[in-house]
């Protein structure tokens, strides 16, 4: 899909694009969102909510990108990173 704006139900479909992404790589995280303010996109996740970690990118440089694009383009370069986290249940 298209991310075509900062609507609810496009960012839905990017973060279920992420959680895709991290779940053919097996990664797995308690928990896991995506929220929006003033434009900037950030997605969240944590085993441990006192150890929460994000990642943040501005909304309106992705909009008319594949979502799919968008989660390999922001993810998979720090997919190492991830892992790592993810493990430290």
């Amino acid at each position: 899909m298209e991310f075509a704006s900062m609507e609810k139900s496009h960012i839905d479909e990017l973060f279920r694009s992420f959680e895709n992404l991290l779940t053919e790589h097996n990664i797995t995280f308690n928990f896991m969102r995506m929220t929006e303010e003033n434009g900037v996109l950030s997605f969240d996740f944590c085993n441990n909510p006192e150890k929460a970690r994000s990642v943040e990118f501005e909304g309106n440089n992705i909009i008319g990108l594949d979502t799919e694009y968008i989660a390999k383009e922001i993810l998979m370069p720090i997919l190492p990173r991830l892992k790592s986290y993810a493990k430290l249940k």
